[in-house]
């Protein structure tokens, strides 16, 4: 049976072990969500920055539809008022008759006034799409500085691989590469601490039962350091 003295300076090598492990922990497990950030919102701005296109040239198909609809309506509008006009110069104007030629007139101008708001829509859309396509391109530009400053951090970490270790890159698919093989590089280095961890505390279990006579099944290093300490007064 180890020595009281003895048994305390080995609890506290492990305990200081146990520190260190849980310190390597906490920073793999920060980079690890920080990848993850990082891959899953720069596969949301490539999924945006591919139906630019797309919703740009339905844009431009709308604008030729409005464009035709401002286009007719204004026929419309200058048909109807003509009509409105002969009708009340004419010497043998009937009431009804002009009646009817004034609504036809205000339809054709209502007419008109959607077709021409439809139009400012497109064209308030088109201008949105722009702006929105610029800030979706910054956005990936600064995913990347963010990525290349993790890089550096998973660098640090020492027992990832090499391929783990590499520039991320600047493009989007090249984040996202990067960014998968990252996140499987640091699930292996948290499988091995956690592993590593796990068998500080047993061993620290198995030195507090050879001191103490009884099974402790402590779940953390720093509980036996504790009671080893107490048997010890």
């Amino acid at each position: 049976m180890a020595a009281p003295a003895d048994a305390l300076a080995h609890a506290a090598e492990l305990e200081r072990r146990d520190t260190e492990i849980a310190n390597e922990l906490a920073v793999v497990r920060d980079l690890e969500e920080r990848v993850a950030a990082i891959r899953g919102r720069a596969g949301i701005v490539g999924e945006a920055l591919e139906r630019v296109p797309l919703e740009r040239e339905d844009l431009a198909r709308r604008r030729v539809e409005a464009d035709e609809a401002v286009t007719a309506a204004r026929v419309d509008v200058e048909r109807t008022e003509s009509r409105v006009a002969s009708l009340e110069s004419g010497r043998r104007r009937r009431d009804d008759e002009l009646d009817r030629a004034r609504k036809e007139a205000a339809t054709s101008r209502d007419t008109l006034a959607d077709a021409l708001a439809v139009r400012g829509r497109i064209d308030e859309r088109a201008s949105a799409l722009v702006e929105d396509e610029r800030a979706l391109v910054a956005e990936g530009e600064a995913l990347a500085k963010a990525a290349e400053l993790v890089a550096e951090g998973v660098r640090d970490v020492g027992r990832v691989t090499e391929s783990a270790g590499r520039a991320p890159g600047t493009s989007l698919a090249e984040l996202d590469d990067w960014g998968s093989r990252v996140r499987s590089a640091l699930f292996v280095v948290r499988g091995t601490l956690e592993a590593e961890r796990e068998r500080v505390v047993v061993e620290a279990n198995v030195l507090g039962t050879s001191v103490l006579g009884e099974e402790l099944g402590a779940t953390s290093v720093a509980i036996v350091r504790r009671r080893l300490e107490a048997a010890a007064r």
